[in-house]
C-alpha cells in the first residue's frame, strides 16, 4: 500500500525577500488523454487546479490562474519582498471540480 501524499510548503528569508516553495499533490487531468486503464478507451474527465493564491499574516499577496497544461504535482516557487522570521504564510488552492488544499509554514 502507498503512502499518503499531502501538499508541502517551505518558506524561507533570503536576501531582502521571502521565498515559498510549495509541492502541490493533484493529478491534473487535461480531460484529453485516454484513461489510463488499458480496457478503457474513454476520455478521462478534466481534473485541474485552476486557482491558487497567497497570503502572508492574512494579506492577500497574489493569485496565479492555472490550466490543463499544468503538470501533475506541480511544484511552484514564488518570491515575495520584504518579510521576516515568524510570518504565517497560506496557500490555497482550488481545482476544477471544487477541491480545496491549504497549506501553512511560518518563515524560518
Amino acid at each position: 500500500m502507498g503512502m499518503l501524499q499531502h501538499d508541502r510548503i517551505r518558506a524561507a528569508l533570503r536576501e531582502g525577500h521571502t521565498e515559498i516553495r510549495v509541492l502541490l499533490i493533484h493529478p491534473m487531468i487535461s480531460g484529453r488523454d485516454e484513461n489510463k486503464v488499458p480496457a478503457d478507451d474513454a476520455i478521462s474527465p478534466p481534473h485541474f487546479i485552476q486557482d491558487i493564491r497567497c497570503w502572508r499574516n492574512g494579506d492577500e499577496m497574489f493569485a496565479v490562474k492555472c490550466g490543463p497544461a499544468t503538470a501533475e504535482n506541480p511544484y511552484f516557487s514564488f518570491q515575495l519582498t520584504e518579510g521576516e522570521s515568524g510570518d504565517k504564510i497560506k496557500v490555497r488552492w482550488v481545482d476544477n471540480i471544487g477541491q480545496k488544499g491549504i497549506v501553512e509554514v511560518m518563515v524560518k
